[in-house]
């Protein structure tokens, strides 16, 4: 039977909007806000932004050797949060409250009787006897920094008390100086939607156009499929879920 005729087979549409930058090194403090701004300015919000960066730090060696500093990352969702609100929000109305800024976040799934409760909620309860324009519009759904890569995912808070998201997990890959240095390599989000799974991928592969580097991009998007891997977890439960890329819907 065709998947449209089946019964036990629902559809929905949502609206994605994916997107890539190389930002140099740039920070987005101050002086890339404006540029974020024509970047997400969309005629209509997205149901879900999706967007991947490199270079957000130098690729200098202190960067690509030391240890992860959430600095940079910190900075860019709260600017991509700050935008989001800005546009499509209700800014004089939405404070951030206790934003939700690590560079390696995982959104914790909403059970069924907290949507149930929510759904509910919003059913009955009158709006002005309830502040709920105190919360943003968008939703931290994850992030993940690997040196200079980067990769952000942002979600309309209303959808997560109509739709079941799950199972998001975020797996790095460095294949860069010596095949495992972060200078090159790719960062993943993997989540599920009403159980159709989702993959997100944002890379930074060998640069230039001599003899040999077309090779080694291609070397390095093979290790990207052969090692990211989103093992189970106890809060999975008996739902199915892909442990690779290639195994996403």
């Amino acid at each position: 039977m065709p998947m449209d005729d089946d019964p036990y087979v629902s559809n929905h549409e949502l609206r994605v909007f994916v997107g890539t930058w190389n930002v140099a090194g740039r920070s987005p403090v101050g002086s890339l806000a404006v540029d974020v701004d024509e970047w997400l300015n969309l005629k209509d919000a997205a149901d879900i932004y999706v967007l991947g960066f490199q270079e957000i730090v130098p690729l200098i060696a202190k960067n690509v050797i030391g240890a992860e500093d959430p600095t940079e990352a910190t900075n860019w969702n709260l600017l991509i949060g700050k935008t989001l609100e800005d546009k499509y929000g209700c800014p004089w109305l939405t404070p951030l409250l206790n934003p939700i800024t690590s560079d390696d976040h995982q959104y914790p799934a909403v059970s069924d009787t907290e949507r149930r409760l929510s759904v509910s909620s919003q059913a009955t309860t009158p709006i002005r006897s309830q502040p709920r324009f105190l919360q943003s519009r968008y939703k931290l759904m994850a992030s993940k920094k690997m040196v200079g890569v980067f990769v952000t995912v942002w979600m309309k808070r209303e959808l997560l008390t109509r739709y079941c998201v799950s199972s998001v997990k975020v797996c790095s890959v460095a294949c860069g100086i010596m095949g495992y240095l972060g200078n090159k390599g790719s960062v993943t989000v993997s989540m599920s939607i009403e159980g159709t799974s989702f993959c997100f991928v944002a890379a930074h592969l060998a640069s230039g156009e001599k003899k040999g580097d077309e090779g080694r991009r291609n070397y390095q998007v093979s290790e990207i499929f052969r090692r990211t891997s989103f093992p189970r977890l106890p809060q999975d439960g008996n739902n199915f879920h892909p442990l690779t890329i290639l195994g996403h819907e």
